[in-house]
């Protein structure tokens, strides 16, 4: 029965692989051919541009409300796009910030995002970005006593949506880090 077996696939296995075709032994394609075979596909209205210009704040005057102060940073002044990463100016920027903290205050370091994303990449931003800007206060204002946090997209402050429409100027405008303290 092993025999047979044998023959059997000795037979169907050159008829089951193709031969190989030697480049000379290749038809020529013709254009039309070639035309065919080709696919093309357009951006055109697949890719919305936007600018922020106007729309990003990049620090808001503090405010002050019921005794608490908030500064607020932009992110997209202080980060790149899905990142956490600060730049060496961001960072003397901050630097720069921090001397209207008073000495030795208690500083609450809270990171926001928009709502794009979900909570499953926003939180996470979120706190990374608080962090890396505590992380520059720690560095030039020793003195401060901070607590660090994210609230992903949780605490908009402009509704990212106008009649089913995302209106990307309140998406920037909710993506920023805030420092609080009391006075």
């Amino acid at each position: 029965m092993t025999v047979p077996l044998l023959a059997a696939l000795a037979v169907a296995l050159p008829l089951a692989v193709p031969a190989y075709v030697d480049r000379d032994d290749a038809p020529v394609p013709t254009p039309d051919a070639i035309e065919r075979s080709v696919d093309s596909y357009a951006t055109d209205g697949s890719v919305d541009a936007y600018t922020t210009q106007g729309s990003v704040e990049s620090v808001a005057p503090p405010e002050t409300d019921g005794g608490t102060t908030t500064l607020t940073v932009g992110s997209d002044v202080l980060f790149a796009y899905a990142s956490h990463d600060l730049d060496p100016a961001a960072a003397a920027a901050l630097a720069a910030l921090v001397e209207q903290v008073p000495a030795g205050a208690q500083v609450a370091v809270v990171g926001h995002t928009d709502s794009r994303g979900g909570d499953a990449v926003n939180l996470p931003l979120s706190s990374a970005r608080a962090e890396a800007v505590a992380a520059v206060l720690r560095s030039t204002r020793p003195d401060l006593v901070l607590a660090v946090g994210g609230a992903g997209s949780t605490e908009p402050v402009a509704d990212e949506y106008v009649a089913g429409a995302p209106d990307l100027a309140a998406m920037a405008r909710n993506r920023r880090v805030e420092l609080r303290w009391a006075g």
